[in-house]
């Protein structure tokens, strides 16, 4: 047997676990610095995509300008939409309205024979 193998063991398990964290560490710094990297690549490229072409870029500012135009008539017009289903349903949700108050009144009719009322205690 070799003296002391228990504490050699320990040794290199704490060693690898040493670099096993290091090299997390390390890969995780580079995954981080070629995302960046990739990140600013695609950024540079759609800026200078943006100033070469400027031919299209002024035509990337009208489709800009018509997309949100439309947008606001799209918007426009679902909301013109709904004003006029709200204001056609105005009558059936008062026809509706009369006819529960109408239940209401013959449902405490039905109930009044059957009201149990407490004789009053006068006051001394």
């Amino acid at each position: 047997m070799v003296p002391n193998i228990d504490l050699i063991l320990l040794a290199f398990l704490h060693g690898a676990f040493i670099s096993f964290l290091l090299l997390l560490l390390l890969s995780l710094a580079f995954i981080s610095l070629l995302f960046s990297f990739s990140l600013t690549l695609f950024s540079i490229l759609l800026i200078d995509s943006y100033n070469v072409y400027s031919f299209f870029s002024q035509y990337l500012e009208t489709l800009k300008a018509n997309l949100q135009l439309g947008c606001q008539l799209i918007l426009l017009a679902i909301t013109y939409l709904f004003v006029t289903i709200v204001l056609a349903m105005n009558p059936v949700f008062q026809g509706v309205a009369s006819k529960v108050r109408v239940l209401k009144h013959a449902i405490q009719q039905m109930e009044e024979p059957f009201k149990f009322k407490l004789p009053r205690i006068p006051r001394l």
